[in-house]
């Protein structure tokens, strides 16, 4: 038997939308494939299944509701374990908080051999209220007592899991986040480039950029900022605010992508909507804006320091994985429009303190976030666990690496 004829080990991911699979885990399931790994995909039925499909990926539409949803959850949950045991599948690896927990239970009932969840960030946070926070720590517990292992994208998680109980020390391990660094760099854009694109976008000519990038919810802190940005409207006119991001009509506390023109800033505001040029968006930024009430490891604020820009973030966990207070940026707190305006007017008012802050961050992320690191992680990951269980790791399929696109589409 040829090597390409042996049976490959089966990896099943398993998240809430497939928007996750192709914009954020893209990049590891192309190194996976590398690696030999016969990789499937389960979430909610989108517009990616067949383009991951034409990349050798199985598509396996499984309905995972955000919310609580008890019938629809256990015909999920039965679909996947009848799915885990007929195909046999070595390792399920799970993202995102419902698909995590739902995976998981699966997993652990098909007895498959390695069971690996990536917490991207707990749902649960300080400003929570008791029952729903009550909730999800129990949602993680029980995630936590079926996996073999637990990786954190975020370093401040895994002592939080510990002490609550979610996970043994011994299993959880710290995982980071990354980019493709290549593709967001600065010196990939000259003036003339940046010029030519804010003229495009209608910025006007001579301000100072201001960006954030997020779903439209107000757990991103837009409504916070709309107030801050109509305070600084009110004493200058030497910025502007550009808005990148889906509105979401399946989360809580979403909102419409005019709700800014209520705080009467819509001279100093264009709204972009999703796009798949942020690195270009990114390199006509003067300052990156973060002011979120949750993150578990903020994918914006890295292409934000890797494009070396300086950011105000709040000062939760997650941020502090990016920015230092002083060093890269602003660290302000939760639900404080004053605090914004004043990190803002401090980096409007001094270019020098924002180009030092930028090449600091820029400097940061070629140490702390490639993500090709991340996905040799993730590898070395499979092949401890496998060595531990007795399995044999697959053979490479190295001639892959010329086929497989290095990004994935961009559908929301």
């Amino acid at each position: 038997m040829n090597a390409s004829d042996e049976p490959r080990p089966k990896v099943l991911q398993i998240t809430s939308i497939d928007t996750t699979i192709v914009i954020l885990l893209w990049r590891q399931i192309r190194e996976m494939l590398i690696a030999g790994y016969d990789v499937r995909c389960a979430c909610t039925p989108g517009a990616n299944g067949a383009w991951l499909q034409a990349q050798g990926v199985e598509f396996v539409g499984i309905e995972v509701n955000r919310s609580i949803t008890p019938l629809g959850d256990l015909k999920a949950l039965w679909k996947l374990v009848r799915y885990l045991r007929r195909e046999r599948i070595t390792i399920v690896h799970t993202h995102t908080p419902k698909a995590a927990l739902l995976g998981q239970l699966a997993a652990r009932i098909a007895c498959v051999p390695v069971i690996i969840n990536t917490v991207h960030g707990f749902y649960f946070h300080d400003k929570m209220k008791r029952l729903p926070w009550m909730f999800y720590v129990a949602m993680a517990w029980i995630g936590g007592r079926c996996a073999t292992m637990t990786l954190s994208q975020n370093a401040e998680d895994i002592n939080t899991a510990v002490r609550l109980g979610i996970c043994k020390r011994d299993k959880i391990r710290f995982l980071g986040n990354g980019i493709d660094l290549t593709r967001f760099d600065p010196s990939r854009f000259d003036d003339a480039f940046r010029r030519q694109k804010k003229a495009e976008l209608g910025v006007p000519d001579g301000v100072t950029v201001i960006g954030i990038i997020g779903r439209l919810v107000v757990d991103k802190g837009y409504i916070e900022l709309f107030e801050a940005v109509k305070t600084l409207a009110a004493e200058r006119d030497d910025f502007h605010l550009i808005i990148i991001g889906p509105e979401d009509e399946r989360r809580a506390g979403q909102f419409g992508a005019d709700t800014y023109k209520e705080y009467g800033i819509e001279d100093r505001v264009t709204y972009l909507g999703p796009r798949d040029d942020v690195d270009e968006l990114m390199a006509c930024l003067d300052v990156f804006v973060l002011p979120s009430w949750r993150e578990g490891f903020p994918r914006s604020a890295i292409e934000a320091a890797a494009m070396g820009v300086p950011i105000v973030a709040t000062d939760i966990r997650g941020c502090r994985e990016v920015v230092t207070g002083g060093e890269n940026g602003v660290l302000i707190p939760v639900r404080d429009p004053k605090a914004i305006a004043g990190a803002l007017r401090t980096l409007l008012d001094a270019p020098d303190l924002r180009t030092r802050m930028g090449q600091a961050g820029r400097e940061r992320a070629k140490r702390e976030f490639d993500e090709l690191v991340i996905c040799e992680r993730v590898l070395d990951l499979y092949r401890e666990l496998f060595r531990a269980k007795g399995l044999n790791a697959p053979t490479p399929r190295s001639e892959l690496d010329d086929t497989l696109p290095e990004r994935g589409p961009f559908v929301w």
